[in-house]
């Protein structure tokens, strides 16, 4: 992956958030790798060469990457940076643990996290690379009792958290879970899918992959709003058109319904492969033709 430079930030910015692809060879997917959707996996792993992303929209990695050094150091029965395997057919699995403690058979994984997330309360990404990793350790013989996710808010506000009480009252939230023989056996099956799917399409050309799913586009859908002239904001916002119009109409002369087009916010931000995805680009073109 080529690294730019738009805002001509020092070269050891730019070295700090230059990644390498996860995993090399296509017989082996990681944790994290698997909680993406299959035609991102693909297409990144097959066009990653040619793929590019900017210096300035990497930076929080160096944070990332800096909180991942400073928290290195191992305790008694700690273990860092565990790297663990196992196979599903032909394919490799692999997970790297931040820090294991043999003797209380607890795992603990750093992470850098918005305010957004926890207030939303999403963690299921966490829980199930959480439960992978317990799988892989699990099926390597160790003992596994927890697992334990400690996330630095980046960008937490004081002020903030004085004054709503919904709000994270600390720049450091801990999600944990136990590992019991039920999410084992959820956390093997998951897997066991993910390969299969995998297998099934890795040899298919790039449209015919199937697209990610809504849950992986992070997709919100399309949204109908009744509105007033000279109001900015909706009287209400339906999930139909139908009830959107009836609402309209039911409001008298003046109100209207105004189309709010859903989004797949990881495709537009977040996806560095997206220029090589017919499903992106046919959202692209779709949404200038509408606005023509």
């Amino acid at each position: 992956m080529e690294i730019t430079n738009r805002l001509n930030l020092p070269e050891a910015i730019v070295k700090a958030v230059s990644t390498e692809l996860h995993n090399k060879s296509d017989k082996e997917l990681s944790a994290t790798t698997l909680l993406k959707g299959i035609k991102e996996i693909i297409l990144e792993r097959r066009y990653w060469e040619k793929l590019k992303d900017d210096a300035a929209d990497r930076i929080w990695a160096v944070w990332g990457e800096a909180v991942h050094a400073l928290l290195e150091t191992e305790g008694e029965h700690e273990f860092s940076e565990i790297d663990v395997h196992g196979f599903i057919d032909e394919i490799k699995i692999t997970g790297r643990i931040d820090n294991y403690n043999m003797e209380a058979g607890i795992i603990t994984d750093y992470k850098t996290a918005s305010v957004w997330k926890t207030i939303v309360g999403d963690f299921e990404d966490w829980r199930m690379q959480g439960a992978i990793y317990s799988w892989l350790l699990y099926n390597n013989g160790f003992r596994i009792e927890k697992c334990r996710f400690i996330a630095l808010l980046k960008d937490h506000s004081k002020s903030k958290a004085k004054f709503d009480s919904n709000y994270p009252q600390s720049p450091v939230v801990i999600y944990e879970f136990q590992i019991t023989k039920a999410l084992l056996e959820e956390a093997g099956k998951f897997v066991k899918q993910r390969v299969a799917e995998y297998l099934k399409h890795i040899g298919k050309a790039d449209d015919d992959i199937p697209p990610c799913t809504d849950k992986e586009r992070w997709a919100e859908k399309t949204k109908y709003a009744v509105m007033k002239q000279g109001n900015k904001r909706a009287i209400k916002v339906c999930d139909t058109e139908i009830e959107a119009r009836q609402k309209a109409e039911s409001q008298g002369i003046g109100h209207y319904v105004e189309t709010r087009p859903g989004t797949s916010k990881k495709c537009s931000d977040y996806c560095v492969c997206r220029d090589y995805c017919n499903f992106y680009n046919n959202i692209v073109k779709q949404q200038g033709t509408s606005e023509e």
